[in-house]
């Protein structure tokens, strides 16, 4: 029996219980929920939703490299400027449907191939 050592900055998948992630889902559409009612245009609640979702998608996408701490660093990364990008594009647009936020997509590709560059995750 292989005995899984603990450290803070490893991820375990297996770690995350239903539980723990129906509370993460629910705090998420919670917030999501009160940026709606609270006033907050639906552009703000669409960034969230879209970006929770690209993200998920590209993690479960992912799952050989969770134990990588580079691949921690690289994701942030990735967060961290396209959440630069998003918001200065929506502060500077008064009207944005929902529907355009479809366009992150197109940055998958982006990321499975900063994710497969060679030398980056090994």
């Amino acid at each position: 029996m292989q005995v899984k050592a603990k450290s803070r900055w490893r991820f375990d998948p297996d770690d995350l219980s239903v539980p723990a992630a129906i509370v993460i889902a629910l705090g998420l559409l919670l917030t999501c929920g009160l940026l709606l009612v609270s006033g907050m245009a639906a552009k703000w609640a669409g960034l969230i939703l879209s970006t929770l979702a690209l993200f998920a998608y590209f993690i479960h996408d992912s799952r050989n490299y969770l134990q990588n701490p580079r691949f921690w660093i690289l994701t942030g990364s990735l967060l961290a400027l396209h959440l630069l990008a998003w918001i200065a594009l929506l502060s500077h647009v008064e009207r944005w449907g929902l529907l355009w936020f479809n366009i992150m997509v197109l940055e998958l590709p982006v990321f499975w191939s900063l994710r497969g560059w060679p030398g980056l995750l090994d």
